[in-house]
């Protein structure tokens, strides 16, 4: 909801105001274990590509 709240007024800031909204939001410290866990699922994921191209 803060992050709904968040961009509403942002929006009224321009074109790149949803991204500072993001950024607000994922910034929060309350958000710690979603950053945590996204980290560990793009660095699984950028593994992966590597061992695919390294295999290829």
């Amino acid at each position: 909801m803060d992050a709904i709240l968040i961009a509403r007024e942002l929006l009224r800031a321009g074109p790149t105001a949803l991204g500072e909204a993001k950024g607000i939001v994922l910034s929060c410290p309350s958000r710690g274990v979603e950053r945590q866990r996204r980290a560990e699922l793009v660095d699984s994921q950028l593994d992966a590509v590597n061992q695919i191209a390294d295999d290829g």
